[in-house]
């Protein structure tokens, strides 16, 4: 099935997670024969479509030098394309009944929490857990993409607004000690 496939189907059960094979075919522009012969079910459909997004997150988690100094601003820049993909992860909580997917979405986060746990002390507060920290980076990327998709941030303006607000914080007291 086509990337345009899953994308719009993503997009269609984010919009409204009742959706059926049906409308998600419509919307894709395809027959519903068509996308029922590939998904069977709805739970196919949603069982392939977080698949794919576990996928992606992978590939980009992956692709990022932790040994580099830049490895924070690769992952959010590797990250925030990827907003509709995370969102329809964290929206769908009953992936977790699928043993295979439940385990991808556990160790998903374990190679950003051990990068941020080699940058505490250095570039990262060492009083705050690791986990915390990983978790304030993922709500930052999530609400670029919000921002993104509502049409309020551009998509080359997002990776930057999200590293200064989690590098620096929105805090006023003490912004003109990091000027």
């Amino acid at each position: 099935m086509s990337v345009h496939v899953l994308e719009t189907a993503t997009s269609v059960l984010l919009r409204d997670p009742t959706a059926s094979l049906g409308e998600v075919a419509k919307a894709a522009g395809v027959g519903r024969t068509t996308l029922h012969k590939r998904f069977p079910t709805r739970s196919d459909l949603i069982h392939a479509l977080a698949t794919e997004a576990l996928d992606l997150v992978d590939a980009a988690i992956s692709s990022v030098d932790t040994g580099s100094d830049t490895a924070i601003e690769q992952l959010v820049a590797k990250l925030v394309p990827l907003g509709p993909r995370v969102e329809f992860l964290l929206r769908f909580p009953n992936l977790r009944d699928d043993e295979r997917l439940s385990m991808r979405l556990t160790v998903m986060d374990q190679p950003v929490i051990d990068l941020i746990s080699r940058l505490q002390g250095t570039r990262l507060r060492a009083d705050l857990p690791a986990w915390w920290i990983a978790q304030t980076l993922y709500a930052g990327v999530y609400s670029a993409w919000e921002g993104i998709a509502a049409g309020r941030l551009a998509p080359l303006d997002a990776p930057g607004l999200v590293l200064t607000t989690f590098y620096q914080g929105v805090s006023h007291v003490g912004a003109a000690d990091r000027s």
